[in-house]
């Protein structure tokens, strides 16, 4: 008997999904407020009217370009279903207390980005050889931040850009953010280990969760690409 194929399920993917996205949102402004923020620097000057323009993250296999406010489902790519199941790989390695790495290219992390509804054009990654930037332009209307409604901010895109440096040797527990800047202002790179308020928990400790589920015990940023390890133990 003929069956159907089903399309294949949405597996996560680390932090790409919405709930990463809001987590990294909140971070962000409750930094502002606690350096001295105002309601009208918040929204004037750390938030922006525009989205910032979003390097193309969708795959080749792709045929429609997204926007930070679209909201169409496009099926996953073969670029983001291969790095899916490198990850994999590697979990089930780390599982059997085997050493492995993964190399993920920004090619790669884009494809995931792109491949998820969520966060499909709110973000991309770039990498110079051992310098990744990451840049964000999320509308506010799209995540259920508290306090968004009480204080207008439902038409505010947060528009940031993140480096990070990663030598070899480092870890979950020890990576920093290099340079955070938010609509153009920097803002203090230690948000990773900031406490979220109503939450107790730091970023960081988010970070370390969504390592674990992959093994992840250390990486490295070099030759263009992030290299994840599993140490074996």
């Amino acid at each position: 008997m003929n069956t159907r194929a089903e399309p294949p399920p949405n597996r996560g993917i680390g932090c790409f999904g919405k709930g990463c996205l809001i987590l990294i949102v909140l971070a962000i402004l409750f930094i502002v407020v606690g350096v001295g923020g105002t309601y009208w620097g918040l929204r004037h000057v750390y938030l922006s009217d525009k989205p910032a323009p979003i390097p193309e993250t969708t795959a080749p296999t792709e045929t429609s370009a997204a926007t930070p406010g679209e909201t169409n489902v496009a099926m996953p790519s073969e670029k983001s279903a291969e790095v899916r199941e490198r990850l994999d790989t590697m979990k089930k390695a780390a599982r059997g207390h085997e050493q492995t790495e993964v190399e993920l290219s920004a090619a790669d992390i884009n494809a995931l980005i792109a491949a998820n509804r969520k966060s499909r054009g709110t973000a991309s990654v770039g990498i110079n050889d051992t310098v990744l930037q990451a840049q964000f332009s999320i509308p506010l209307e799209r995540l259920d931040v508290p306090f968004r409604n009480a204080f207008g901010l439902n038409d505010r895109y947060l528009n940031a850009t993140v480096t990070i440096v990663a030598p070899p040797g480092t870890n979950v527990d020890s990576v920093q953010l290099s340079e955070v800047t938010l609509n153009g202002h920097g803002i203090p790179a230690g948000l990773l280990d900031w406490g979220l308020p109503g939450v107790g928990r730091s970023l960081r400790s988010y970070v370390i969760k969504y390592a674990n589920q992959y093994g992840v015990t250390g990486g490295e940023i070099r030759d263009g690409k992030v290299i994840l390890h599993t140490s074996g133990h």
